[in-house]
């Protein structure tokens, strides 16, 4: 397995990714069929930040991308918590597999298809024409994969995040898997324009 090490806008101590590589070696033990796993070391340049430090670990499986992230005052902060979550997200994939070589999947609840989730009230800053005018800030690449709704989900949790884009590997239509606020998934999926007022819908 290949440990890779980066880091991004900062320094970091040759004592800190030796030590990063160690851990992460350590945590493998939950999940030792990973491909590899790539350390990304990073720091926010605010200071209005408190935790300015950035880790993000993210492993490789032969089908799922597993990725954690931690934040500290310092790098060594930020490793303990990537490192913790890292485990914890090993841990829930390798139980997830025996599950499901075990045929409990089988009466998991589907995910319920149904709109896209009510926005978080946003206050971004008004023009002069009193239009809000949101700012892109960030932006990030991503390769679109083919896989099922239900693997879909499972990359949504080993991810931690609220939402997934994928191609939906029966359909071959790009489809947007997320968490509603009562803890559930739900399932978005993209139709032509008009589809829906044909099915009288």
């Amino acid at each position: 397995m290949d440990i890779t090490v980066k880091a991004k806008n900062c320094q970091v101590p040759s004592r800190v990714k030796e030590d990063v590589v160690a851990r992460v070696e350590h945590a493998t033990r939950f999940f030792d069929r990973l491909l590899a796993v790539e350390v990304v070391f990073g720091e926010e340049h605010n200071p209005r930040i408190a935790q300015p430090a950035v880790v993000e670990v993210t492993g490789r499986t032969k089908g799922h991308h597993i990725r954690a992230e931690g934040a500290g005052t310092d790098h060594r902060g930020a490793v303990d918590v990537a490192v913790a979550r890292f485990e914890r997200q090993l841990a829930r994939y390798k139980a997830r597999q025996v599950d499901r070589y075990r045929g409990r999947d089988r009466h998991a609840a589907p995910l319920a298809v149904v709109g896209p989730p009510a926005p978080a009230p946003a206050e971004p800053a008004a023009a002069d024409d009193g239009w809000p005018r949101p700012r892109i800030v960030r932006t990030k690449h991503f390769e679109l994969v083919a896989m099922l709704p239900d693997d879909a989900a499972v990359q949504l949790e080993l991810l931690g995040h609220d939402f997934f884009v994928f191609t939906n590997a029966a359909s071959g239509a790009c489809n947007v898997v997320y968490r509603r606020r009562d803890g559930d998934l739900g399932l978005i999926q993209g139709v032509e324009p008009g589809t829906l007022d044909k099915a009288g819908e």
